[in-house]
C-alpha cells in the first residue's frame, strides 16, 4: 500500500482489512486538509497524534524518520 505521497505505507494488508467506509471517509478526510494552510495541516495532526497510543507513535516514529535524517553530503562544500 502506498500514502498519497507516494511512500509505501508500513501497515501491509495483511495487517488491516480496510473497509469501503474507511477509504471513502479517507479520501475526504486528505481532500479537507489538503485545502488548509500548513499551520492548520500541523495543528490537526498534532491533535490526531495525541489521540494515538504508545505504540502508533513508535510506528509513526519509525516513518518519520528517514524523512528526517539529514544528508550531510549533499550540504558539504
Amino acid at each position: 500500500t502506498k500514502l498519497s505521497n507516494g511512500t509505501p505505507s508500513m501497515i501491509t494488508a495483511k495487517q488491516r482489512a480496510a473497509s469501503n467506509s474507511y477509504e471513502t471517509q479517507k479520501e475526504q478526510c486528505v481532500k479537507y486538509f489538503d485545502q488548509w494552510t500548513e499551520t492548520d495541516q500541523v495543528e490537526f495532526v498534532e491533535n490526531l497524534i495525541s489521540r494515538m497510543c504508545h505504540y502508533q507513535h513508535g510506528h509513526i516514529n519509525s516513518y518519520l524518520k528517514p524523512m528526517l535524517q539529514r544528508d550531510f553530503i549533499t550540504v558539504l562544500p
